[in-house]
């Protein structure tokens, strides 16, 4: 087997969203939050505002194009106060200000959308897309809190900060090994999926219920943890495929067990699974090859040549470094790296006070 480790490191940095585009995720957000906060027509609460999502994460890969914000009202959710419905209105008539206030010229550039719980703020300049939440938070964004839907006219309860600190322990717990091992699966649907894509917090639940159920052995290496992952989603899901034409999965919420993919449609459901299927059949094969270059063809069907290349090149100054010790790390197959590998079993050199050549 070729774990293929500094090929997995360099995979890991190639599908990293550009420093722009970090940029603009920054840049972009902050200024409408800023906008909804001094508003006196629409009332916030303080912390007024606060992101969400993948960005809030540090799961976001590819082209940043999407930020989520929580926007904190006051209310009770229980009498639906105020109404849910109307509540998405109010926070759009305010967001279709936005351009104007913010002199944006020529409002045609900005596109503003009601969908079923947010405002979306499109800025077709930037090809940036950003996803205004309104929440009722009784005891601040770090607990339960509730969203409005608008088809129902209810407001639902979610967790979304909660999910992000799930994660974030997670991630710790498991030698970091657990984000990195989801940007690859959100790497593989965008580059397999070009329409039908399952969202991204259907696959972090996804990646959060194999680990905690123990389906993944998180010692491995991030090529053997992947394919572990598409293996343990097929066959989660496989007897949904062979024995009925209508089902679809139930995706418990990892923080409060209700059902997220509700409408997750059949066919959709179809795709995904045949992506998956190609996907751990692909990656079997590059870890049962004993071929090095093999190995290398098969993951690049799963992750694409461009981002898992051939040959992968390491500066002389990153080579030299490799030899000094304290500063390299020596994988279990005996490759010494000048950086701590993202994934697999390592060992840190240990550093000398050994300055010169001993006189006798």
């Amino acid at each position: 087997m070729f774990p293929l480790i500094t090929h997995f490191e360099r995979l890991i940095k190639n599908i990293q969203p550009p420093k722009e585009r970090l940029e603009a995720a920054q840049e972009l957000p902050e200024e409408i939050r800023n906008y909804i906060k001094a508003s006196k027509d629409f009332l916030t609460v303080d912390p007024h505002t606060r992101l969400a999502g993948s960005y809030a994460q540090h799961m976001a890969v590819g082209d940043v194009k999407d930020v989520d914000t929580l926007v904190r009202v006051p209310g009770d959710p229980d009498s639906n106060e105020p109404e849910a419905k109307k509540l998405i209105l109010d926070l759009k008539k305010l967001l279709d200000k936005l351009p104007e206030s913010l002199g944006y010229e020529g409002c045609a550039s900005v596109d503003i959308e009601q969908a079923r719980r947010s405002i979306h703020v499109y800025f077709k300049d930037k090809d940036f897309h950003l996803d205004f939440v309104p929440c009722i938070a009784p005891n601040g964004f770090e607990e339960i809190l509730y969203v409005p839907d608008r088809g129902f006219n209810k407001w639902i309860r979610s967790h979304p900060i909660g999910y992000i600190n799930l994660l974030n322990e997670l991630n710790e717990k498991f030698d970091k090994k657990v984000k990195p091992l989801g940007k690859l699966l959100k790497h593989f649907r965008d580059h397999q999926m070009k329409t039908r894509k399952p969202k991204s917090y259907w696959l972090g639940t996804l990646l959060i219920y194999h680990i905690q159920e123990g389906n993944l052995d998180m010692t491995q290496s991030l090529g053997v943890l992947f394919y572990e992952l598409l293996d343990a989603i097929y066959h989660q899901y496989d007897h949904l495929i062979w024995t009925s034409t209508i089902a679809t999965p139930h995706l418990p919420d990892p923080m409060l067990g209700h059902n997220v993919s509700w409408n997750w449609t059949r066919s959709h459901f179809e795709t995904f699974m045949r992506r998956i299927e190609d996907g751990r059949s692909w990656a079997n094969k590059a870890l049962q090859t004993n071929d090095r270059e093999t190995a290398i063809l098969h993951w690049q069907k799963i992750f694409g040549e461009e981002y898992f290349p051939t040959e992968v090149e390491i500066s002389a100054s990153e080579l030299a470094k490799a030899g000094l010790p304290g500063q390299s790390f020596v994988t279990s197959t005996g490759l010494i790296l000048p950086s701590q590998p993202v994934s697999g079993i390592y060992t840190p050199t240990q550093s000398t006070k050994f300055h010169g050549t001993e006189q006798i």
